[in-house]
């Protein structure tokens, strides 16, 4: 199973660097922006986009604007942890970490509690229309996922060109219940 999600990453990957497209990514931060999910949330964790992922940076800038606490992701060195700190400002409380993807300083910002987090914007390489995901690879989300009072309030932005019917699945794979691309939101519970 392992190598067939390599082989699939690989592929989609490659097929996301063609496809990418700025104005999709403004499509999905505006419906994003419109959700009760997001507006009513005292506290978010997004993670911060790199190379032709949906670009995250504008709406990590707004979220600041609106007031909301804003957490990012920290992969802590030489082990399978990530939390999720807090930024006050973006860019500048953050540098290049793991896999040279902006990183906050632990000793500069502190921890959020997952009980916390009100809207999670999960990263994924492709879903399936029912919430399956399929990340990078290194488990972060799968494990940091359960710790969430909430999974309702998970949500991914997803072009409509990386939904694909099926994904090789384990036990372990989180699903996410809300995806969001640029012409719809999709509600994975309903989702037979």
């Amino acid at each position: 199973m392992k190598k067939e999600k390599q082989a699939l990453r690989r592929r989609m990957l490659a097929l996301r660097d063609q496809i990418h497209d700025d104005a999709a990514d403004q499509a999905m931060m505006r419906t994003l922006l419109g959700l009760d999910l997001y507006q009513k949330a005292a506290c978010i964790a997004v993670y911060v986009s790199f190379g032709t992922e949906v670009d995250t940076h504008a709406l990590i800038q707004k979220a600041l604007e609106d007031g909301k606490r804003v957490a990012v992701p920290y992969c802590v060195p030489k082990s399978p942890v990530m939390q999720m700190l807090e930024i006050g400002r973006f860019p500048d409380d953050l540098h290049p970490g793991t896999m040279d993807i902006l990183e906050p300083d632990p000793k500069m910002s502190p921890a959020v509690d997952p009980a916390d987090i009100d809207c999670m914007i999960v990263p994924g390489v492709c879903f399936t229309e029912d919430g399956r995901r399929l990340g990078y690879g290194g488990g972060f989300y799968d494990r940091y996922l359960p710790k969430l009072k909430d999974l309702s309030r998970c949500v991914a932005l997803v072009p409509e060109g990386m939904l694909i019917d099926s994904l090789p699945i384990e036990d372990h794979d989180q699903r996410i219940p809300k995806l969001i691309t640029e012409r719809r939101i999709i509600d994975c519970l309903n989702v037979e």
